[in-house]
């Protein structure tokens, strides 16, 4: 009796964060007065804590039905999204927000309607797989 070798699919597991490099609306790299690119660290759909915010995020939406609501409030939605880009956020790398620290500049950040197309281009990654796939092994 051969012991027949199986593909063990496990080894296509996404990495757990990915660091999200930062564009301008034109499209450029998003740079520092330094010059250098500025970027975000974000848990993907593959990590634990990116489940948690998802299953509070729906949660929340849940509630809100269940509760009679039949759309939420523009500002309500925005609250909600920030605070799962927040949950989902491990750093800002190379910048900061005004005087806050921690999950609450992101928050923040998040919720800053002037520099909302960082939080639409964060939103986007945060939940592209792709963003996640781990760099074939060099031979």
């Amino acid at each position: 009796m051969t012991k027949s070798t199986t593909f063990d699919i496990s080894s296509l597991a996404v990495n757990a964060t990915a660091i999200i490099e930062l564009e301008t609306t034109d499209g450029e790299p998003l740079l520092s007065a330094e010059g250098d690119v500025l970027s975000v660290t974000v848990y993907g759909p593959g990590s634990k804590q990116f489940q948690k915010a998802q299953g509070v995020r729906n949660r929340a939406i849940l509630d809100y039905v269940r509760k009679g609501g039949k759309k939420m409030k523009d500002d309500e939605q925005r609250e909600l999204d920030a605070e799962f880009l927040a949950a989902c956020t491990v750093s800002f790398n190379g910048f900061g927000y005004k005087d806050y620290t921690g999950p609450e500049m992101h928050k923040a950040a998040y919720l800053d309607p002037g520099i909302g197309f960082i939080t639409d281009q964060v939103n986007k990654a945060v939940g592209d797989w792709a963003n996640f796939t781990k760099s074939p092994a060099k031979s």
